[in-house]
């Protein structure tokens, strides 16, 4: 992302504020650059009792480069502080569940906001305003019952989302930076 680009601190991860989701909720494999297969809901092996990596300042020499590349944009802490508020709700079946299908719904809802985000700073003025409004819609779902029940149609949304992106993309641009 271009230096001139900012994301709001709500829509960039801040792993210290966060009950490590991503090391939990997601299933990963080392095809994809992790150290080894993880089947989804269960805890990364280097996951310590206080929700914090063993290898973090390591990780690529242990094989998870992946791990450095991911971004939440804020879902982690978000659903942290609104829904689990501590590590415990790894210890549960039915919490991990329950707060895997929370972050789900907002790791995509918190994506498609940051996606408006910068859109908002590179496209026209006259379109900034539909963009705004879509996100403050994704951010006012993510405080929805149906976000925190897994209830959002978010295929729906993202394709909303990308084509209102789309269609502003088209509008000339003004002095804008453009993203790199």
């Amino acid at each position: 992302m271009s230096p001139n680009l900012k994301l709001p601190s709500a829509l960039r991860a801040d792993c210290s504020r966060c009950a490590a989701l991503c090391c939990v909720t997601p299933g990963f494999y080392k095809v994809q650059g992790f150290g080894f297969d993880k089947p989804a809901h269960t805890a990364c092996a280097h996951l310590q009792p206080n929700s914090k990596c063993a290898i973090h300042r390591d990780r690529a020499a242990h094989g998870f480069v992946a791990c450095i590349g991911f971004d939440c944009y804020g879902a982690g802490q978000r659903v942290t502080r609104e829904v689990c508020r501590d590590s415990t709700w790894i210890v549960s079946r039915e919490n991990r569940a329950r707060v895997s299908a929370v972050y789900a719904s907002y790791l995509v809802l918190h994506r498609l906001m940051a996606t408006l985000t910068i859109a908002e700073q590179v496209f026209a003025r006259d379109v900034r305003a539909a963009l705004r409004l879509k996100r403050m819609q994704l951010n006012r779902l993510c405080r929805s019952d149906d976000a925190r029940r897994g209830r959002l149609d978010l295929s729906r949304l993202s394709r909303e989302t990308h084509d209102l992106v789309r269609s502003c993309a088209t509008t000339p641009r003004d002095n804008r930076p453009t993203p790199q």
